[in-house]
């Protein structure tokens, strides 16, 4: 093997990728603000002299070197008390802090560094969290998910444009990525003149109606509160009413409340009828006029649709069924 070749695999060897050094990064920052209490804890285990650390170059800067293990056994040893070892889970040394210089090990992994289990549980309770806020809303204390189906298809059976054919294709491609139990039709959604082959019957249906005001009040007055529910806009009108399988909207919403009820309508069927206060979120109520899902809002649907949750939970039981808070 060359000397070009000895070269780049000692580059390979020590090379450190982002999220490596984000981490070790919050551990330095970590660092600095426990070496006091770092110090005190070993003075009062050893009882040895007080050691008189200078601090100076490290307040004035400090280098940051990559190195082996054995290199960084080394610095340990040469040092002596005015090293400072970091130590994290499981007895893993990542690093030495001497005066003026920062030694990192370059041989460690994502895999091999405990920090990242740790942010990815903290990122899993997060959604676990979320998906409870977007859930449950004043008239509902358990989970109502769409039941598993062979394939649900979308049928708008009254008005409807060609923007609103728009909206409900884009996401039921979403949906459809997003969810391991439920299904939508993607090739089409069914029109007024559809007719439904009933025997057998290939799909669930979910009617959207786009009706005028005479109709929707006709509506709203004889609901049936068990069943329906009223979607309100800001101004606390009312403009959808919502049940497990059909969404009736008023027709005349302005274009981008019209595009966000047609997603809120469908997404309340689907069992989500909480609020978020995250400003990206689509459930955040102030959000009226976007129709995009944020990456948590889209994380706590694949949970909630990825087959470990069903219908009738509480949320003590999406807290037991997700782990969270439950820790071995």
């Amino acid at each position: 093997m060359n000397k070009k070749s000895l070269l780049n695999m000692d580059k390979l060897n020590y090379t450190v990728n982002f999220q490596y050094l984000t981490c070790l990064l919050i551990i330095i920052c970590l660092t600095f603000v426990f070496i006091p209490v770092s110090l005190a804890d070993l003075q009062s285990e050893t009882h040895p002299p007080p050691v008189q650390v200078d601090h100076s170059e490290i307040q004035s800067g400090f280098e940051i070197c990559i190195v082996s293990p054995e290199m960084l056994e080394n610095v340990r040893n040469n040092y002596g008390s005015q090293a400072i070892p970091l130590k994290v889970e499981r007895g893993l040394y990542i690093g030495v802090l001497a005066p003026g210089v920062l030694y990192l090990r370059g041989d460690l992994n994502e895999d091999e560094f405990p920090l990242h289990e740790i942010v990815h549980e903290n990122f899993k309770e997060k959604i676990g969290k979320h998906l409870i806020d977007i859930t449950f809303g004043r008239d509902n204390a358990k989970t109502d998910l769409f039941p598993e189906s062979s394939k649900y298809l979308i049928w708008l059976d009254v008005m409807y444009n060609q923007e609103d054919l728009k909206v409900l294709n884009e996401f039921i491609e979403l949906l459809n990525d997003l969810s391991q139990s439920v299904r939508f039709e993607d090739e089409k959604i069914a029109l007024p003149s559809y007719q439904p082959n009933y025997v057998p019957n290939p799909y669930t249906h979910y009617k959207i109606s786009i009706v005028g005001e005479g109709f929707f009040k006709e509506k709203l007055d004889k609901r049936d509160s068990v069943k329906e529910q009223i979607l309100k806009d800001r101004k606390g009108r009312a403009v959808a009413l919502v049940r497990k399988d059909q969404m009736i909207l008023l027709n005349d919403l302005l274009k981008d409340e019209r595009r966000y009820f047609l997603v809120k309508g469908l997404l309340f069927s689907m069992g989500f009828h909480g609020e978020s206060s995250s400003p990206d979120s689509f459930f955040n109520p102030g959000n009226t006029c976007q129709i995009n899902l944020s990456d948590l809002d889209k994380e706590a649907i694949r949970l909630m649709y990825g087959g470990r949750l069903q219908s009738g939970l509480d949320v003590d039981g999406i807290r037991k069924a997700l782990g969270m808070g439950y820790k071995d």
